[in-house]
């Protein structure tokens, strides 16, 4: 029952229970020490005069003198509170005596034992006298009792004063504790029952009331905080699912349907109304094809899976991703394909609260799909047509070219041919200026031989077919290099030549990068005293294991880097044509078969320090590629070095090389 009461009465009970066992306990405690101490208290004040008595009448009470004794005795009637006292011998006669009160009792002494007797009004003292003889005194207790009455009135006004102290006890803990707390639970009454997050108690002071009633504000406020965010993602959320383009659809953890957008509605003809609640995904999707992804996941996780709502729920369980395309029936039985993504929700304990599906409608794509699937045939049956038409198109373009060439050449030659038979014309003599012009003539002749040349040679390299074998570069290398030692019969050249390992392209082509790069190598150093062209590898990097980086330096004019993206570019020239001749396709050819062999090219440079030029092949046979020869190429001791070849031994490959 106490418990149901509130807390001021709690309080008010506890308190007043509090003073009232207080009252009682000391009251209990003042008639206890009254009566414990009563006899105490009279032995105090009558054993003084019983000892004074006895000393005085020793001599009086040993000759029986009841003169000395009365004499004695009479000097006790000064103590108002001694009501009568007697002496008597042994033999029962009464040596002296005197009285204060008619009416006080008297104990008999014969066969008393001496102590201290109490009786209703008065106190008795029984003493044997050193002499012989007995001692009686009788003492009233008004006076002992006018101290317990004064111990009364001080007790009763203690207890007022603690009947006043409860009181404002009560008042101050009303109103400090007791109302504080009345408005907190009034207060947490009305946000429990009215959602009132709003309300807020007013706080005063430090105490810890003080600051339970401004945590209960901040919990208010963090409450409210979470309450706002909590109705902004509520509306957030049901605005997405009734905006959304695709199905969302939730799922407790037995499967049954708890939530079911508009989206879902328009796309499998069920109301929300109609499923949520009531059924599972079961109901729209095709039972043969949930007991074929059963078997599927059966298989897969190694555990029996059965036909149901479980082969959508299987994977998510384990923190697997579920998504795959479903064929779903409507209401009206009508079939459409549709991917269905499969989420588990979780809490904050990882425990799986329910699933949620995002289904997509794949009806347009899957038409796209076969309309691109139709197009795709319309276009390779068209890019067929268009090939063959191109291909026949290159063969005439290319004899065409070859025949422009053929007529171009004859020309070009008579040309050549006129000029050396007036050079050597017996008894024809020329002027500075007429040799000058004839000159010009003849370079003019054979730079368009070498444009025409070189033309044939890029379109060549377009559409040539390629016949990739492997390669090894150290025996190229050294058949090109021997190919130029007329170009430099008068020059001193220093070739560095490293170790170069087999690669896998077509030989012809790469033949071609070869003295490309060496042919400007060549040229851009003509104007050095002593000529260095070095010929090597880069060491494997990690990640490129399977491709080989192959240079060509020289210590030549070089370029400035600002212009090197033009250098591969087909008639882009970084120097005047004056200072170095050429037609400025060699390095675009040296682009085009590289790219086609599969590799890349790059350069670097430096004005007046020369420059470095690299590319990169496949190093290993593709396991597509079809099987060739390999290039044939001589041995690179096959050709004895010439004048101006100094000769360097490459002592870690084993071989002679031209250096």
């Amino acid at each position: 029952m106490f418990r149901h009461l509130s807390i001021h009465k709690r309080l008010t009970l506890v308190l007043w229970g509090t003073a009232l066992l207080a009252f009682v306990a000391a009251a209990a405690g003042l008639l206890l020490y009254q009566a414990l101490t009563l006899e105490n208290r009279a032995r105090q004040i009558m054993e003084p005069y019983a000892q004074m008595v006895a000393v005085g009448t020793d001599a009086a009470v040993a000759f029986a003198d009841p003169v000395r004794a009365q004499e004695i005795l009479d000097t006790l009637r000064a103590n108002s509170q001694i009501l009568e006292a007697e002496i008597v011998l042994d033999d029962g006669r009464r040596l002296a005596s005197f009285s204060n009160a008619l009416d006080a009792g008297q104990l008999p002494l014969a066969g008393q034992p001496d102590g201290i007797y109490l009786g209703t009004g008065a106190a008795q003292l029984v003493q044997g006298l050193p002499k012989g003889g007995r001692l009686r005194i009788s003492m009233g207790l008004e006076q002992l009792s006018a101290q317990a009455h004064q111990a009364m009135w001080i007790f009763g006004a203690g207890m007022l004063i603690l009947l006043a102290a409860t009181l404002v006890q009560m008042a101050v803990l009303r109103r400090t504790i007791v109302r504080p707390i009345a408005s907190l639970t009034e207060a947490t009454e009305r946000v429990r029952a009215g959602a009132d997050y709003l309300h807020r108690m007013p706080v005063s002071g430090a105490d810890e009331l003080a600051r339970l009633g401004q945590s209960f504000n901040a919990m208010l406020d963090g409450i409210q905080q979470r309450e706002d965010d909590l109705r902004r993602l509520a509306t957030f959320q049901r605005t997405i699912l009734a905006n959304a383009a695709y199905c969302i659809i939730s799922v407790a953890p037995d499967g049954v349907v708890t939530s079911f957008n508009p989206a879902a509605e328009r796309l499998l003809g069920y109301t929300a109304e109609e499923v949520a609640g009531k059924q599972t995904p079961a109901l729209w999707h095709d039972a043969q094809e949930m007991a074929q992804h059963a078997r599927f996941l059966t298989a897969e996780l190694g555990e029996k899976i059965s036909p149901g709502f479980e082969v959508f729920a299987a994977r998510p369980r384990r923190g697997l991703p579920e998504e795959r395309e479903w064929t779903l029936t409507r209401k009206d039985g009508t079939r459409v394909p549709a991917n269905l993504s499969v989420t588990a929700l979780r809490d904050e304990e990882g425990n799986i609260t329910g699933f949620v599906g995002l289904v997509y409608d794949l009806t347009e794509r899957k038409q796209v799909e076969a309309e691109i699937h139709q197009l795709n045939q319309e276009l390779e049956q068209r890019v067929a047509e268009r090939t063959a038409q191109l291909t026949e198109a290159n063969k005439e373009l290319e004899a065409f070219a070859y025949s422009v060439s053929h007529d171009l050449r004859s020309p070009l030659r008579h040309i050549d041919g006129f000029l050396g038979l007036l050079k050597e014309q017996p008894g024809v003599s020329f002027d500075a200026q007429s040799a000058h012009y004839m000159d010009t003539i003849a370079k003019a002749v054979k730079r368009m031989g070498e444009l025409i040349d070189d033309l044939l040679s890029f379109s060549r390299m377009g559409r040539q077919e390629m016949s990739k074998a492997p390669v090894n570069l150290g025996v190229l290398v050294n058949e090109v290099i021997h190919e130029f030692e007329p170009e430099a019969e008068h020059r001193v050249i220093d070739w560095r030549i490293g170790e170069l390992p087999v690669v896998f392209g077509d030989c012809a082509m790469l033949r071609v990068v070869l003295a490309n790069l060496i042919s400007n190598a060549l040229k851009f150093t003509q104007t050095r005293e002593q000529t260095v062209i070095e010929i090597g590898a880069l060491p494997d990097e990690p990640g490129h294991e399977n491709e080989t980086v192959v240079f060509v330096r020289d210590n030549g004019v070089g370029f400035d880097m600002r212009y090197a993206n033009k250098l591969f570019g087909v008639f882009e020239r970084l120097h005047s044509f004056k200072e170095f001749e050429g037609t400025g396709i060699g390095l675009a050819n040296v682009n085009r078969v590289i790219s086609r062999n599969g590799g890349t090219t790059w350069a670097e440079g430096k004005v007046g320090v020369g420059a470095t030029f690299y590319f990169s092949l496949p190093r290993e046979k593709p396991a597509t590629q079809a099987k060739s020869a390999p290039c044939q190429a001589a041995a690179p001791h096959a050709f004895p070095p010439r004048e101006g070849f100094a000769v360097h031994v490459d002592r870690e490959a084993g071989r002679t090389l031209p250096q």
